[in-house]
């Protein structure tokens, strides 16, 4: 006669490991069959305790559902992970003894787990070979086929001669007491008197003797999810409760969503605040060099030194004195390696909504579909073949992808030629950004001390010694290298981004100039869609 052991998890399976004992006990006797480890006595180390009962069986069998695997503890950590995890306890001892057979009972439409997924000391199982135990109407024949399997290697149980002949079985007696003692909520008397009518055959049709299996074990774990529940509600009558959310978790992986009291409401800790995005600056998007200067509020003077009053909103040689706000500009026209950034980026100069800002824009765009190849390869130099629709594209796309992250917004945009004056000559009143004498060692140009063919790097003349050409804000070439669109119509001074009015262009270029061209206060226009090798531009930030 074998010993069987039940090993079990209360959150996977408890109720039809109490069937399958129920089923076990009827054909081995009551004394043979363990299926919990009751009265370990104080102080005893459980582990022991398991390991002993499990050395006293032929038998275990390792009931795994579907949650088998994953039940966590309170800290989230797997439980089979957990070397004193009674289950492990149990299945370890069973593989570690020669002669206890070990047979995994598969419930609920679980599959065997993964040997990958097991501890090590456990993955022996996953070799061993799996029997199912399936919901009515198959429970009875799949526990019926683990007892004559067991029957057929250990022995059945003997049966005891009797001189007598034993009484006729009545059903309806045993009816009777079995609904009297479902009525005094005796579950162990209750479940023999149904193992009683079960083995007699005579149980009539409308006496669901597996129905009332399943409400008998259902109600024994309504009381035990009851009493569990009462010890949580007592935590949280306590004057300083705590621990209630913890313990919560852990009861409902047993009986999920069972909350009669709604403590999960009271005692649910409130969401984390959402992380804070990372605000991200220029330099996260674009490759070096990159930085603002912060350009403080003051005056500037703009004078037309050469056209017809007609032509623009500034009278010939009458300086107009205009009042600049705060702001930030570049330190350094924007390279080429940075307008690559915006060429090549998935939402950048192929989508349509940085064009949108004007009819003209979205039109030209349409009819440009790509931009112009690099006018100098070095992604230092600055960006030039660049045309006004495609310099405000770019500070619109570099707006967004900075606010995307940020709290506050940027507004990037190119500078007004307000702006781009105040940043060159400060408050100087100079002529060139370092002084008022012409300077050709201080700047990349085509008239001294050589004649320059191509772009400089955009860091080649930023210093302030002597041979250095930056601004008296630090910022560097507004002088020479490429001429800088500006924001401003050069007819009308305003900004409006919808038209083709002509755009004001400012600073010199590497290109053949006259010394008069790297001036400040020298103002060049042109149509907002001209291409030229050696125009390019910059960004200014409000702040």
């Amino acid at each position: 006669m074998p010993k069987i052991f039940i090993s079990y998890r209360r959150a996977d399976s408890t109720t039809i490991s109490g069937r399958i004992y129920d089923r076990l006990i009827a054909a081995f006797g009551k004394e043979n069959v363990f299926k919990d480890v009751d009265n370990i006595p104080f102080g005893s180390d459980f582990r022991g305790v398991l390991a002993e009962a499990v050395s006293d069986c032929d038998v275990l069998l390792a009931v795994i559902g579907q949650k088998w695997l994953t039940v966590t503890d309170e800290g989230g950590n797997r439980r089979l992970d957990n070397p004193a995890d009674f289950v492990r306890i149990e299945i370890e001892t069973g593989l570690s003894r020669d002669r206890c057979l070990v047979i995994p009972v598969l419930v609920d439409n679980a599959a065997m787990p993964r040997a990958d997924l097991m501890p090590i000391n456990l993955r022996e199982l996953t070799f061993k070979n799996a029997t199912h135990v399936r919901d009515d109407p198959d429970f009875h024949p799949d526990v019926t086929r683990i007892i004559k399997s067991l029957e057929s290697r250990f022995g059945s149980a003997p049966t005891q001669p009797s001189e007598q002949k034993p009484a006729p079985f009545d059903v309806h007696a045993a009816i009777t007491r079995f609904y009297q003692a479902f009525e005094d909520r005796d579950w162990e008397a209750a479940r023999a008197v149904l193992t009683e009518i079960r083995a007699s055959g005579k149980a009539p049709r409308v006496f669901n003797v597996d129905q009332y299996e399943r409400d008998i074990w259902a109600e024994i774990e309504g009381e035990e999810r009851d009493k569990e529940y009462a010890v949580i509600r007592l935590m949280a009558n306590r004057r300083n409760p705590t621990g209630v959310w913890e313990v919560l978790q852990i009861f409902w992986q047993t009986y999920p969503d069972y909350d009669p009291d709604e403590l999960g409401v009271k005692f649910k800790p409130a969401p984390p605040p959402p992380p804070k995005p990372k605000i991200l600056s220029v330099t996260d998007i674009l490759p070096a060099p990159f930085a603002w200067v912060e350009i403080p509020a003051g005056k500037v003077k703009l004078v037309n030194t050469w056209d017809e009053d007609k032509n623009t909103y500034l009278k010939k040689n009458q300086p107009r004195e205009f009042d600049v706000p705060a702001f930030a500009i570049a330190k350094y026209p924007v390279t080429n390696g940075q307008f690559q950034v915006f060429a090549d980026a998935l939402d950048g100069y192929i989508n349509p909504a940085w064009w949108e800002y004007s009819p003209d824009a979205a039109a030209w765009r349409a009819a440009n579909p790509k931009p112009q190849d690099r006018a100098f390869p070095a992604d230092d130099h600055p960006r030039a073949n660049m045309t006004w629709y495609e310099s405000v594209a770019f500070c619109r796309w570099l707006n967004v992808r900075i606010n995307d992250v940020s709290s506050s917004p940027l507004r990037i945009s190119l500078p007004t030629e307000q702006q781009w004056q105040r940043t060159a000559q400060g408050d100087t009143g100079w002529a060139y950004p370092w002084g008022d004498t012409w300077d050709g060692s201080r700047c990349n140009n085509s008239v001294s001390p050589k004649d320059s063919n191509s772009t400089a790097s955009v860091t080649d003349y930023e210093g302030k010694s002597k041979d250095k050409g930056d601004s008296p804000f630090g910022v560097t070439d507004m002088s020479g290298n490429v001429w800088e669109w500006c924001l401003t119509e050069y007819k009308t001074g305003e900004s409006e981004l919808i038209g083709t009015n002509v755009r004001v262009v400012r600073g010199g270029s590497w290109g053949k100039n006259f010394t008069n061209n790297f001036r400040v206060d020298y103002r060049v226009r042109s149509d907002p869609n001209n291409r030229v090798f050696n125009w390019g531009f910059r960004c200014v930030r409000l702040i």
